[in-house]
């Protein structure tokens, strides 16, 4: 094979990867549209994660790819109200008890571990204080 005819074999093989890597993409840009009218249809949220897990795209594809990602953004369903708390408005008793008692377990698990390890620091501290006086 001639250095001529490598160079184009070379050439032709790079023209069909970037054709299949172009059908690729776009294959992927019609699964994603379909899944946004998909979850359109049936009242789903329309999200970047919605969209890439009903049309089997990655995100990042999706952030990537300007067209379809400002067809998200303009029809991105905003975050259920559920979820959302007026302003000054804090968690419920129930809630704030739950938080609180993790929150105290976790302080005396903090507290005793700090124990032992004041204790394992006096431990070490006076055999280095007998290492050193033993090498006097």
């Amino acid at each position: 094979m001639t250095q001529a005819d490598a160079s184009a074999a070379r050439a032709a093989r790079i023209a069909r990867l970037q054709a299949a890597a172009g059908r690729k993409r776009e294959a992927a840009s019609a699964r994603a549209r379909r899944a946004i009218i998909a979850l359109r249809a049936r009242g789903a949220p329309i999200n970047f994660n919605t969209v890439a897990r009903e049309g089997r795209v990655s995100k990042d594809f999706l952030y990537r790819n300007a067209d379809i990602r400002q067809q998200i953004e303009r029809q991105r369903t905003p975050q259920r109200a559920g979820f959302s708390r007026r302003r000054g408005e804090g968690p419920s008793t129930a809630s704030a008890a739950v938080q609180l008692e993790v929150v105290r377990t976790a302080l005396q698990r903090l507290r005793l571990e700090n124990l032992q390890l004041k204790a394992d620091n006096a431990a070490l501290r006076g055999e280095l204080v007998r290492l050193r006086q033993s090498h006097l």
